[in-house]
C-alpha cells in the first residue's frame, strides 16, 4: 500500500506534526480526491508508531489508480481550496 508521505490538514485526528497516523485511508468520491479518512478532532487516533498508508481510492480516473487502488509510491495529502485532498491525484 502506497504510504501517506506527508500531510498538511493538521486539524485531522489522525495528524501528528504533518505525519497522518491511521493504518490506512480512503481516497476520493465522485467530484473530489478528498480524504475520506479526514476526521476534525481535538483528540489524537491512529498508531504514532507507523505511518499511514492508502487502503482504497474511489477515483477511477486518477492516473494511479488500477481498479480502485493506488499505485503511486507514496501520496501527499494537503488542501485544494478548502477541501483536504490527494495532492497526487491526477486525471488520466
Amino acid at each position: 500500500m502506497p504510504v501517506v508521505n506527508s500531510c498538511a490538514a493538521e486539524a485531522c485526528a489522525y495528524n501528528r506534526e504533518q505525519t497522518c497516523h491511521a493504518l490506512a485511508i480512503t481516497v476520493g468520491d465522485s467530484r473530489s480526491a478528498q480524504c475520506d479518512t479526514f476526521f476534525g478532532a481535538a483528540m489524537k487516533g491512529g498508531d504514532p508508531s507507523s505511518i499511514g498508508h492508502v487502503g482504497a481510492c474511489k477515483k477511477a480516473d486518477c492516473m494511479h489508480n488500477i481498479d480502485l487502488e493506488c499505485q503511486a509510491p507514496g501520496i501527499v495529502v494537503g488542501y485544494r481550496e478548502s477541501e483536504v485532498d490527494c495532492l497526487t491525484y491526477q486525471p488520466i
